[in-house]
């Protein structure tokens, strides 16, 4: 139904909000009647299956793609990358627009991005040479720069990951300013502070969170690019705030007050581990596989550090963490519905309407 109501959309038919309306419609009403294709089967959508955004229809997607990169490459070679911005424009304007094409649209937004870090590095020569001595201020001012320069662009064409880098880049801004807030009040430098930096990386990471679970509840049946958005939101704040979690709740403890997550991980190898399996037990619950995948690295230091206490006379104990890794995930993966189904029957009623149905 979603690829049906997209096609649509690229052949001007409906536009691409009356498609995002109609799928909720159909979905909700589907859900409400139990008609096939409903939220409530299981196997009504299999190809709403994962929570990834659809990026590909066909490999005229790919073909364009790569002219894409080639084209944007040629430009930036022979001139400034912030001039490939007289490029990204018009084939946004075709591919995006007109067409309607998902991977060419994702493709010109990162192109977009970095055309435009080019050309406010390009307005800001003296960036890099101030940070040191102006703090977060100048970055603040970057920031706010970049949101605003995304602004026009969703606003044209609407690519769900244009207002998620919009949402993230808002939500450093804010960290940003709270930085800056923080240095008057202390008359000092907020990296002589590192526990209060870390505090405000840990706020800006729930405050993205938070978001993004907005945009998902908006959408549990994920029939609209609410849920692309979603996605995206997802998987920066996975690891943003495991990361922060670990930074936050270790740095007292870890070895010489260190704050790197390598210490931290084989340092308090246990307490890591609960951590994640906390995440774990959070993707299930929103249907959401970036707070697994967020967590690999802490997880496989935090196993290596304990084989390691285990199994000390063993040569090979990186190969174990790998061979144990990849059967955590492995049995993660393919029993992904299952244990949803095993974690979502122990919540309350009210909780599981809310939620994206199993399937």
């Amino acid at each position: 139904m979603r690829q049906d109501l997209a096609a649509a959309a690229g052949e001007g038919i409906i536009t691409p909000e009356q498609a995002d309306r109609l799928g909720a419609f159909l979905a909700a009403r589907r859900s409400a009647t139990g008609e096939p294709g409903s939220g409530a089967d299981p196997a009504s959508n299999p190809l709403e299956d994962s929570e990834m955004p659809r990026f590909v229809r066909g490999f005229h997607d790919i073909l364009i793609t790569i002219g894409i990169l080639i084209l944007l490459a040629g430009i930036s070679g022979l001139s400034h990358p912030a001039l490939a911005l007289v490029a990204i424009i018009p084939l946004a304007e075709l591919l995006v627009r007109r067409q309607r094409l998902a991977l060419p649209a994702f493709t010109l937004t990162l192109a977009y991005g970095g055309s435009v870090t080019a050309l406010l590095m390009l307005l800001m020569p003296s960036f890099f040479e101030t940070q040191g001595e102006e703090g977060p201020s100048v970055f603040f001012f970057f920031l706010a720069g970049y949101v605003l320069t995304f602004v026009p662009f969703y606003w044209r064409y609407r690519v769900p990951v244009a207002l998620a880098v919009m949402i993230v880049l808002a939500g450093g801004t804010f960290v940003l300013m709270l930085a800056a807030i923080a240095e008057l009040a202390l008359y000092d430098k907020v990296g002589s502070h590192p526990l209060l930096t870390m505090a405000f990386g840990l706020a800006g990471a729930l405050a993205i969170l938070a978001v993004a679970l907005r945009f998902d509840l908006s959408d549990p049946g994920r029939v609209t690019r609410r849920s692309d958005v979603a996605f995206w939101l997802h998987l920066v704040a996975a690891p943003a705030l495991l990361y922060s979690l670990l930074a936050v709740l270790f740095f007292l403890r870890a070895p010489e007050n260190d704050s790197d997550i390598s210490a931290v991980a084989t340092s308090q190898p246990v307490t890591v581990v609960l951590l994640v399996v906390a995440f774990i037990l959070f993707g299930l619950v929103f249907d959401r596989r970036a707070f697994v995948t967020s967590s690999l690295l802490s997880l496989g230091l935090s196993l290596g550090t304990l084989f390691r206490q285990g199994l000390s006379g063993l040569d090979s104990v990186f190969f174990v963490v790998l061979l144990a890794l990849g059967l955590i995930v492995l049995v993660i993966g393919v029993s992904w519905p299952h244990l949803r189904r095993l974690v979502i029957g122990a919540l309350p009623p009210d909780l599981k309407t809310r939620l994206p149905p199993l399937r």
